[in-house]
C-alpha cells in the first residue's frame, strides 16, 4: 500500500516538481516520508482519480516553516497502476492506494530521438549532456500539460509511448510552422 497525494498535476519518472504542503494530512505525509520512502502522486480532475500515477520521493526539503507547512522537491521514480483507492491509510490522515508498479523499457527509439533533437535545434534549446536521452527525459523537455502526461503514462508499452511522443513533436512542429506563417503575414502588413 502506498500513501497517495491526489493532485491536478502529473509527475513523470525522473521529473522534479516543487510542492508546498500545507494541509494537515500532507504535512503528516511529509513527516512520514521525508526520509526518502516513496508515495504516489495521482492525477485528479473533475472526473476523479486517474488509473495511473507516479511513485515519487522527497528529493529535497526547501523550507520548513514554524506553522509546520513545508516546501519540498519531489522526484518521480516509476509509474503505478491503481488497483484500489483507500480513503484513509490506517491510522493516518492521508489516503492510500493499492497498485502495481509498471515495469517497461524507457528507451527512446531512434526516430523519436532524431525528431526530438531536430525540435531542440529549431526551437533554440540545448540538450543536457548529463541526462540519458530516454522517453521521460524527452517528455519532460516537451513541457506537456497534465492531461497529455496522464495519457502518456497510461499507455501500455514502450512502442506506444514512443509513437505518442513522436506525434506530440509533430504537433509542436505544426504549431511552430503556423506561428512562422503568422509572423510573415504580420510582417508583410
Amino acid at each position: 500500500m502506498y500513501a497517495v497525494f491526489p493532485l491536478s498535476i502529473v509527475v513523470l519518472p525522473n521529473e522534479s516538481v516543487a510542492l508546498h504542503l500545507f494541509e494537515p494530512r500532507y504535512r503528516q505525509l511529509f513527516q512520514d516520508y521525508k526520509d526518502g520512502d516513496e508515495f504516489a502522486i495521482v492525477y485528479e480532475d473533475k472526473n476523479g482519480l486517474a488509473e495511473f500515477g507516479t511513485l515519487v520521493y522527497i528529493d529535497k526539503i526547501i523550507n520548513e516553516f514554524p506553522d509546520e507547512t513545508v516546501d519540498v522537491i519531489v522526484k518521480g521514480s516509476s509509474i503505478i497502476k491503481l488497483e484500489e483507492f483507500v480513503e484513509q491509510y490506517p491510522d493516518k490522515l492521508y489516503s492510500a492506494i493499492e497498485g502495481e508498479v509498471i515495469e517497461f523499457s524507457m528507451e527512446a527509439k531512434t526516430s523519436l530521438k532524431e525528431k526530438f533533437l531536430t525540435y531542440l535545434k529549431t526551437s533554440g534549446k540545448r540538450i543536457s549532456k548529463s541526462q540519458p536521452l530516454d522517453l521521460f527525459y524527452i517528455a519532460n523537455r516537451l513541457e506537456l500539460d497534465a492531461e497529455t502526461k496522464n495519457k502518456l503514462i497510461s499507455l501500455d508499452n514502450n512502442a506506444e509511448m514512443n509513437h505518442f511522443l513522436v506525434n506530440q513533436l509533430n504537433f509542436l512542429e505544426k504549431i511552430r510552422e503556423q506561428e512562422s506563417l503568422l509572423q510573415q503575414k504580420f510582417h508583410l502588413n
